[in-house]
């Protein structure tokens, strides 16, 4: 774009009205020889519009993404492959990040629809009633990532398969004890529904002895929860955990303790991130496809604007990445 280029020079280019441009740039009708000299002014000056100078219009070409921080290891992935999208699409999101308020992130939902954007996509770690009363307060579609939102559209890991997946293979590795360092039910995707899994599967394997040991999302916790689990005589002889950064957790503090992972305690996480790979073994893990994720909700809002049909609810597929820190016991044969 030309240094100091405006939408009045295009204008005067043009020989134009800079209402008129404006309507151009807003997909609006305007006279065929008035937008083939609009056009040409445009590509004489590289010019490119303020995409926030669109909000006013009938269509501003703007997405609004809703997420809870940046500090997640999957997050700038997602974040990227959904601005990638977009964009090539002819949207541009605008990203709000709310450091996990939920109290700004319900008022973000009517925040961004008095800003006529033209969707919505909510990265969601909670949904209350909060949530339900401001989505049905707009016009504007939503569309949940992450969490089910039964009066809504929701794109989610298929975290009850998976769970059930990884506690059948590790009823098959003839482990008998298994310990859950989980997170609360308030999350309801892996508090609730990874959790049912990994029972049920472990259960189909009969593996009876199950122990739960609260923690959250975070590294710290982890740790600690961890070095009080293995310190028990009794500890049980694989840790399940809710995700790769709580097993990080249960590595460090295995090894403060000259523990060996798998020969004294076993270890599986949900993420596969490549951090994991890297880990000495590197970990079991659940690998989901965060990737087909972002763009499948990019893909899901833009239907929506369009008033194209969608899946109430679409599950993401995953991946298991057997890595090395899981110990083989008796084997179990299951039916």
């Amino acid at each position: 774009m030309s240094e100091g280029a405006t939408i009045n020079d295009v204008a005067a280019m043009a020989g134009v009205a800079k209402s008129t441009v404006s309507r151009y740039l807003n997909g609006k009708p305007v006279r065929e020889d008035s937008a083939r000299r609009i056009q040409r002014a445009i590509e004489h000056f590289h010019f490119e519009a303020n995409p926030f100078a669109r909000l006013s219009a009938k269509q501003s070409k703007m997405i609004g993404v809703i997420l809870p921080g940046f500090d997640s290891t999957v997050t700038p992935r997602v974040l990227t492959v959904m601005d990638k999208y977009l964009r090539t699409k002819g949207y541009w999101p605008l990203f709000v990040n709310t450091e996990s308020d939920i109290a700004f992130e319900v008022a973000s939902i009517g925040n961004l629809a008095r800003m006529n954007v033209d969707g919505i996509i909510l990265v969601a770690s909670f949904i209350t009633p909060a949530h339900r009363r401001a989505v049905e307060s707009i016009r504007t579609p939503v569309v949940f990532m992450g969490q089910e939102f039964d009066a809504g559209i929701s794109i989610l890991d298929d975290n009850l398969s998976a769970g059930e997946m990884l506690g059948r293979h590790l009823a098959e590795q003839g482990l008998r004890s298994a310990g859950l360092i989980w997170v609360t039910e308030d999350d309801i995707a892996v508090g609730i529904r990874r959790k049912e899994g990994i029972l049920r599967g472990l259960a189909e394997g009969g593996v009876t002895d199950v122990r739960n040991y609260l923690a959250d999302f975070s590294y710290a916790t982890a740790c600690d929860v961890a070095r009080r689990v293995l310190q028990q005589k009794d500890r049980p002889e694989v840790l399940i955990c809710a995700t790769d950064r709580i097993a990080y957790g249960v590595y460090k503090a295995a090894r403060e303790l000259g523990l060996r992972i798998p020969e004294d305690v076993s270890v599986t996480g949900f993420g596969g991130y490549d951090t994991s790979e890297v880990l000495t073994p590197a970990l079991t893990t659940i690998r989901f496809n965060a990737e087909d994720e972002a763009c499948i909700c990019a893909d899901t809002v833009l239907k929506l604007i369009q008033g194209e049909p969608v899946s109430k609810t679409q599950l993401i597929g995953y991946r298991f990445l057997p890595g090395g820190s899981v110990r083989r016991g008796q084997p179990v044969f299951l039916k």
